[in-house]
């Protein structure tokens, strides 16, 4: 309890850019689940349906749901990974790309201009410490989920 003022500042610093994010996606017409799905797809160009929900965290049934709308309109591929038949890739088409440029792009530049102002250094520095954070907070919540 001694800390509580400073975990405090960081959970609603965690809240509100996770707020920040849901308000973008809604002043841009976008389901945060295709929002993400967009994202991720753009910068890592495959990604399996499974590595969608856990690099997310979103449902297993919104990420299928986003994945299902995407591919309706024909900006999302998914097919078999080489060898393994259980696991289908996703990626975007000419057209998916073109819309992610659209829809996310400007949450780029919004992201650039933040390194740019903070400098890539502290921001370096603040990926490393929030990405400790969560994992020894989820390390923490599993072991007492085990009492």
């Amino acid at each position: 309890m001694k800390y509580v003022k400073m975990t405090e500042k960081i959970n609603m610093a965690i809240i509100n850019s996770g707020r920040a994010y849901q308000a973008w996606d809604m002043d841009n017409g976008l389901p945060t689940y295709l929002s993400v799905i967009l994202y991720e797809l753009f910068y890592h160009k495959r990604l399996s349906q499974k590595e969608l929900v856990e690099r997310s965290g979103i449902p297993k049934q919104s990420i299928n749901k986003g994945i299902k709308l995407l591919q309706e309109k024909d900006y999302l591929i998914c097919e078999y990974n080489g060898g393994d038949r259980r696991v289908k890739e996703c990626y975007l088409t000419k057209a998916g790309l073109d819309y992610a440029k659209i829809k996310v792009g400007p949450l780029f530049d919004l992201e650039d201009e933040i390194i740019y102002k903070m400098g890539v250094k502290r921001v370096e520095k603040l990926t490393e410490l929030l990405e400790e954070y969560s994992h020894t907070l989820w390390e923490l919540v599993k072991e007492d989920e085990k009492l």
